[in-house]
């Protein structure tokens, strides 16, 4: 039975094989491991989303501190349309309310991608469609009037044609 039974001994090379084989085999493990926890756990994905949140605040934040800022613009549009009146000709305020809509309109035209600025871009056109309305409607006021006084004197030169006619015929 003795021949049959090898000598135990292992030379330098066997263990280092050894070695590096269990070697591989724990870094191996320890990479699946670290996969299986740090790719598939959400807690770390929560890390970005809480840095999207804060970029997003910051943005509502800055958004809101415009707002405030240019409401004086607005205002100050709001009340050179109501009180401009176009049978005064002052091309300074028409003018100032010109330039004032331009500033609305890029308000919106330096940051078109956040669809909260298109608002600015809406109030400038409505305010100017407010405008143009208020100048024609005046300008027509004014054709009318015209037309008004025209068709009185057409009446008057009229009714004294008519009372020549008869004056002649007496």
């Amino acid at each position: 039975m003795e021949k049959n039974k090898q000598p135990q001994t292992t030379n330098s090379r066997e263990k280092l094989i050894g070695f590096l084989y269990v070697l591989i085999l724990f870094t191996v493990a320890t990479f699946i491991c670290c996969v299986i926890l740090f790719r598939y756990n959400t807690n770390f994905k929560i890390f970005s989303r809480k840095d999207f949140v804060i970029i997003k605040m910051e943005r509502i934040r800055n958004f809101q501190q415009i707002q405030n800022k240019e409401f004086i613009i607005i205002d100050s549009l709001y009340n050179s349309i109501h009180a401009y009146n176009p049978g005064i000709t002052a091309l300074y305020e028409e003018n100032d309310i010109k330039y004032l809509l331009n500033e609305m309109k890029d308000i919106y035209e330096r940051s078109p991608w956040d669809k909260r600025y298109k608002a600015f871009y809406h109030t400038a056109g409505f305010y100017e469609m407010w405008f143009t309305d208020k100048k024609e409607l005046w300008s027509k006021q004014e054709n009318v009037a015209k037309f008004k006084a025209n068709l009185e004197q057409c009446e008057i030169g009229l009714q004294n044609k008519k009372d020549e006619l008869r004056n002649l015929k007496k």
